[in-house]
């Protein structure tokens, strides 16, 4: 048996490993190549890298320094810009471009362009104002968008962006651009619209980092259009992109209304894709309504390891009312991977996760040789359903299901299998408190040394990088809600993959490190 539960090891020869592949280049570089490669590494410093060679403000190009005799709008003619009080049409630039916000601002896209859109160039938005970015659905165009280059949005500044599809949409060459970096702003996204797919936060070959005390808010509303998806985070090659990263932050995302797939956090790609949910996050996801594909999370990994972290924090997902299998597919945490060597895990750790879904609340599965693995961990503990527990199912799969050793039949019609999963972290168990000599006796009375508290000593997995488990920032108590719901299944997930246009590469992966396991 292949799963890890609780603190006693069990003694069979396949075990939860790690895989370290070797990157290797593969696939057709975009055409943008040559410019994202010169500004890897210049997002957080943009005064260094290449500045606007043009910015363009209501459909008027200026190539160099200029704005308007009420001072809503002001560009130095380098990578500097600043709005206070502006109301109106589109802006875009070449290069990087930073935009500092004051007082509330409202962009409004034309026909012909998204409402803020940066080419070859880093886009960074900070400030203490209000940022209102609107593409109308029909047109299909993006209320931020960034080619060639990546996205910042930091400080006291808030966005609100709205459009049909990608409304924020950010791309890089697979090496470098393409990240989305949300640090303490409040950003809210809304996409909806009735097209093919409707996506609130897109990058492809990038990473999403929310973090800092951000709150992001995320709705996908597909109106019954084909696919929903709140934040998708694509691999499209070997060496960038396909990470999702919540540190310290709050992030709501939800996809509803979608006639064939509906996913609040999706990452896919040629190789690795990660999640990670860590230090106090406060995720809540939810997929609804009548897709056939309806999954809460789905980290998905053509040949790498695909891979799910909560630790320290909560998470919860709603996807599906929880009762059975009624779709295709429905899944609320599900990590998935068909490489031949490298595993999809879970790993929850010190954590509160409420998850459901309608074929299953926790699975992790490979379609190769390679074991999965589910690991609950750090002073978690299954409390729903009573005696939860890993199980091995058919086709290389761990889910959570009620107590039992036998391998599970089919994950999707077995009532074995949980589709309301309730994990609570529990303290850490600390080590008495080491005795002190009491004091000499003198005539004089000293006093006596006072007692030390002992460390709380916790066991963690071999994937987890703390030493020491903590209660989550997020929930004062240990039996409070947190729910995160991964989702997808290998038996759809070729035909959702060609709804979306997912292009992957492939690269080798190699070496697993046999890791404990425990059982409740």
């Amino acid at each position: 048996m292949r799963k890890q539960i609780h603190d006693n090891p069990i003694d069979h020869g396949r075990a939860c490993a790690l895989s370290h592949g070797t990157w290797r280049r593969v696939g057709a570089k975009l055409a943008c190549a040559g410019a994202c490669a010169l500004m890897v590494g210049q997002l957080l410093l943009p005064s260094v890298a290449l500045a606007a060679k043009w910015v363009n403000v209501g459909g008027t190009q200026y190539n160099k320094g200029a704005g308007d005799e009420a001072g809503t709008w002001s560009w130095d003619g380098a990578d500097d810009m600043k709005l206070n009080g502006y109301n109106g049409a589109g802006i875009s630039a070449q290069g990087n471009l930073n935009i500092g916000v004051t007082g509330t601002n409202t962009v409004t896209a034309d026909s012909l362009q998204s409402a803020i859109e940066v080419k070859d160039g880093n886009l960074a938005i900070t400030g203490e104002g209000t940022l209102n970015a609107t593409a109308e659905p029909q047109k299909s165009r993006s209320a931020v968008k960034v080619e060639c280059g990546s996205l910042a949005i930091s400080g006291d500044v808030t966005l609100n962006a709205t459009a049909g599809t990608d409304t924020i949409a950010v791309s890089g060459d697979g090496k470098a651009g393409g990240d989305v970096d949300i640090r303490g702003a409040n950003v809210n996204v809304t996409a909806t619209n009735k097209v093919p797919h409707t996506i609130g936060i897109h990058t492809r070959a990038g990473n999403i980092t929310i973090n800092e005390g951000a709150d992001v808010h995320v709705e996908a509303e597909a109106n019954g259009g084909l696919n929903a998806v709140a934040v998708y985070a694509e691999n499209i090659s070997s060496e960038h992109g396909g990470r999702i990263a919540v540190d310290n932050a709050k992030l709501d995302a939800a996809a509803r209304n979608a006639n064939m797939l509906s996913v609040a956090l999706y990452s896919s790609g040629g190789k690795d894709t990660y999640l990670s949910i860590t230090n106090g996050a406060d995720v809540t996801l939810v997929a609804s309504d009548s897709a056939e594909v309806l999954d809460g999370v789905w980290m998905r990994a053509q040949d790498g390891v695909s891979r799910v972290l909560v630790e320290n924090s909560s998470l919860t997902v709603r996807c599906g009312d929880g009762t059975g299998h009624s779709r295709k597919h429905g899944y609320g945490i599900y990590s998935q991977s068909g490489s031949q060597s490298a595993i999809p895990r879970i790993d929850i750790i010190n954590s509160n996760v409420e998850v459901s879904g309608n074929a299953a609340a926790i699975y992790a599965v490979n379609q190769g040789d390679a074991a999965p693995c589910l690991s609950i961990d750090g002073g978690s503990v299954v409390t729903t359903p009573a005696g939860g527990t890993v199980r091995e199912t058919t086709g290389n799969g761990l889910v959570i299901g009620a107590a039992g050793s036998s391998t599970i039949q089919d994950v999707r019609t077995s009532d074995e299998v949980a589709r309301s999963v309730v994990i609570s972290s529990g303290d850490a168990v600390e080590p008495e408190p080491t005795p002190q000599p009491e004091p000499t006796p003198a005539p004089t009375p000293q006093p006596g040394g006072g007692s030390e508290t002992g460390t709380p000593s916790v066991t963690l997995t071999q994937a987890s990088s703390t030493t020491a488990a903590s209660k989550p920032a997020a929930k004062a108590t240990a039996a409070q809600k947190s729910v995160g719901t991964l989702a997808a299944t290998g038996d759809n997930a070729a035909t959702a993959a060609a709804a979306l246009g997912i292009a992957g590469a492939t690269v080798a992966a190699a070496g697993i490190a046999a890791t404990k396991r425990r059982k409740r």
